[in-house]
């Protein structure tokens, strides 16, 4: 039987939302035997946190004159009516955002008026394709911080049976320099700010096609106007592996989610995850989490 959502229900999802504004990415939502829209929420919610306290350096990159470029996000839980049922932001000077005049709204109210239409528009398509994300610049009227065009991902909440969608709009803070006392030969790897909005639109680009055959590094140079060994270089220094190595790893980390959460067969989701093959699917999961998917689904599906 599935629980209905409701304020006592989605308390781990107010807490994790809570703890990820406050910087702590290590916080888990305890999960359960159900096997429900919620519960699928709760693994999405988990396996994001993880994926932040993994990777929080990212967080903070580091230019050439030793400023620190702080990343911010404002998040969105909308649902299949686009109304917003959470959200998590935080002012940089901790002013308080009234959460009336964000929860219960149609998101496009959040918008100021020139991107209504645009947003309307966008998610109208987006809604009755099959693409699991895309990116837009937004604006938002509650907060003059964000009222800047605002790089945005919007994501389909994979594994609920009603649709819902996640917007992720990122901020770059530099309003503080913590790294002014850096000796200038300190060994700490240092990007221009170009460089820095390269990776991230790379990072992006990779997680919204994810259900597509990856990009060579000649392919992604051409693509983003730069060359093969910048990328190869700085997007390893940044996230610790090569473009090809995290698009491995992220496709299979989202088969997981939907091994876990959704009725799909595992040759539907290799088909869905853009896979040549099941053997090929079965080989490049099993390289992964070193098991296959069949026992993946067995010990995660009926523990």
């Amino acid at each position: 039987m599935e629980r209905e959502f409701n304020r006592v229900n989605l308390r781990g999802i107010y807490r994790i939302l809570t703890e990820i504004a406050k910087g702590n990415f290590a916080f888990q939502i305890k999960r359960t035997d159900h096997k429900d829209e919620l519960e699928g929420l709760h693994a999405y919610a988990n396996q994001t946190s993880e994926e932040l306290y993994r990777k929080r350096h990212q967080f903070l990159w580091l230019n050439r004159n030793t400023e620190a470029m702080l990343i911010r996000t404002a998040n969105f839980l909308l649902d299949k009516n686009l109304k917003v049922i959470d959200f998590s932001y935080k002012h940089l000077d901790h002013v308080k955002v009234d959460p009336n005049t964000i929860l219960g709204n149609t998101f496009s109210k959040l918008l100021v008026r020139k991107f209504q239409p645009t947003w309307q528009k966008n998610m109208k398509k987006f809604i009755v394709s099959k693409k699991q994300s895309f990116h837009m610049l937004l604006e938002y009227h509650f907060d003059e911080l964000l009222q800047i065009n605002l790089y945005t991902v919007v994501s389909r909440l994979t594994g609920v049976k009603e649709g819902k969608y996640i917007v992720t709009s990122y901020l770059m803070d530099t309003s503080k320099d913590f790294f002014s006392e850096l000796p200038r030969d300190s060994e700490i790897k240092t990007f221009s700010k170009w460089d820095q909005k390269l990776f991230h639109e790379i990072h992006i680009y990779i997680v919204q096609h994810l259900d597509e055959p990856p990009k060579t590094l000649d392919q992604l140079a051409m693509l983003f106007n730069t060359n093969e060994y910048k990328i190869k270089t700085g997007f390893k220094e940044i996230f610790g592996c090569t473009p090809m190595q995290y698009y491995n790893r992220q496709r299979i980390r989202q088969c997981k989610i939907l091994i876990e959460n959704t009725s799909l067969s595992l040759k539907e989701i290799s088909i869905k995850m853009g896979f040549s093959s099941y053997p090929h699917f079965s080989k490049s999961f099993k390289k992964e989490t070193h098991v296959t998917p069949r026992f993946y689904k067995k010990i995660t599906r009926n523990s």
